[in-house]
């Protein structure tokens, strides 16, 4: 009986012991940011700088630590690439709509004049009359204009400065604490890091932390799916059954998915433009010339594996009906040329039948905001591609299936996905032709 009260008051004393010293950590954590705002507030930005930089670096998702961070890095003058990641960061979670204003005095102060006015006009549609004025937005626009620039960088000699992935080593994916899903590994997606850039590939990306961000992303895609797929079912079932207190029930249920899956969206945004963000970072550190030389590498890549697709389809292809092979020898004379491959009863190869999901055609390319919006989301995992027919209709697809079954199931995702007006096309030899009669070519797959 001592024994065992004993061994409560043991356990009672480590408990307090822990308790109290993670009491001590966060009241140290809060105290730290308390100060660095009024510092901040008060207009003592060199003061602020090291706190905050000590923060965000604690704490990279906080979004309010990472825009103190980068607009106390512009009060001071230095404009390294670390302010820019953190006010980027900032935007993202929708911070003070400043940060705007100072991500285009980053740019400004660089002198890409273009992007900083692209900044200036953001804020200038977000932010207060009397914000406005304070911060002389007119003024800077003005000096944009006349690519004035009226700042005068300088550089950090002190490291500890910077949270930033191009500063530090980025931290490996240790696979036992977040595993990279083997679907995404195998998977082809279109990915824009910048203008220069686009990956195809989880192996694609240089910087890890940026790799994370958008296996978060894709992980994100895939848990909506199973909640728009639900979604559905309950609707259906919803129209279903007569009874007035079970349908009141499921529309809560309904409800109740469409709130996760705005969620998830809203976290999928999130995280795709957190990894762009660092991605982008590493190739800024690199350079023009290394992140053109990489683009050619993806694209030789690309480019190999699709001649492989290719091949492999051919050798697997069945050897037609009208086709005779007398042995596996080539006649001396004989034409070098495989015959195009043809279904039975027509002349034509269906080697060359593609389907294709359209989601769009707009007349001279004039776009609706709907669709601006959802190709917005839509692009930013999957490459779409567009060209403008005899008409001068600007037509959006996504994919290139040789089967139909693929091409539905991806129209279906697609509609999940926001493109309600999704439909499959079919093309021959890059020329629109009837599903129904790609259907007879292909026999009906």
């Amino acid at each position: 009986m001592n024994k065992s009260l004993h061994s409560r008051q043991v356990i009672t004393t480590v408990l307090l012991i822990f308790l109290s010293f993670h009491l001590t950590v966060g009241q140290q954590t809060v105290g730290k940011e308390t100060l660095a705002i009024d510092y901040f507030q008060n207009g003592n930005y060199e003061k602020a700088l090291p706190i905050f930089a000590k923060l965000a670096q604690s704490y990279p998702d906080n979004a309010m630590y990472n825009y103190y961070y980068g607009v106390s890095l512009i009060k001071n003058n230095i404009f390294e690439t670390a302010a820019k990641e953190a006010l980027l960061n900032s935007v993202v979670d929708k911070t003070p709509s400043n940060a705007n204003f100072y991500l285009a005095n980053y740019f400004h102060a660089l002198g890409q004049w273009e992007e900083a006015k692209d900044f200036y006009i953001r804020y200038a549609k977000a932010g207060s009359k009397q914000e406005k004025k304070s911060l002389r937005l007119e003024y800077f626009i003005g000096l944009c204009d006349q690519k004035t620039n009226p700042f005068k960088p300088k550089r950090a000699t002190d490291s500890a400065l910077f949270g930033d992935t191009m500063l530090q080593p980025p931290p490996k994916i240790d696979e036992n604490i977040f595993p990279v899903p083997d679907a995404l590994k195998k998977s082809w997606f279109n990915f824009q890091v910048n203008e220069l850039l686009a990956y195809h590939s989880i192996d694609d990306f240089k910087s890890e932390a940026s790799k994370i961000l958008f296996t978060k992303a894709w992980i994100c895609t895939g848990k909506n799916d199973s909640v728009l797929a639900l979604t559905d079912s309950l609707r259906i079932e919803h129209d279903r059954i007569a009874r007035v207190d079970t349908r009141l029930g499921m529309v809560q249920q309904i409800v109740d998915c469409e709130q996760k899956s705005y969620q998830l969206m809203k976290d999928r945004e999130k995280y795709l433009e957190q990894s762009r963000v660092k991605e982008s970072s590493f190739w800024e550190k690199e350079g023009k010339k290394a992140a053109i030389s990489y683009n050619s590498a993806i694209q030789e890549r690309e480019n190999k594996l699709n001649e492989n697709k290719k091949i492999a389809e051919k050798a697997n292809a069945p050897i037609p009906e009208n086709e005779v092979f007398t042995d596996s020898v080539q006649r001396e004379g004989a034409k070098s040329e495989v015959p195009a491959l043809t279904k039975p009863g027509t002349n034509l190869p269906i080697e060359n039948l593609i389907f294709k999901v359209q989601i769009g055609s707009f007349k001279n390319g004039v776009l609706t905001t709907a669709f601006k919006q959802s190709y917005a989301k839509i692009s930013k995992l999957r490459k779409v591609d567009k060209y403008t027919d005899p008409k001068k209709y600007v037509i959006y697809t996504v994919g290139n299936f040789t089967q139909y079954a693929d091409a539905s199931k991806m129209k279906d995702q697609l509609i999940r996905e926001g493109m309600k007006g999704s439909f499959v096309v079919a093309y021959h030899n890059k020329t629109k032709i009837p599903v129904t009669e790609a259907l007879k070519m292909s026999g009906g797959k």
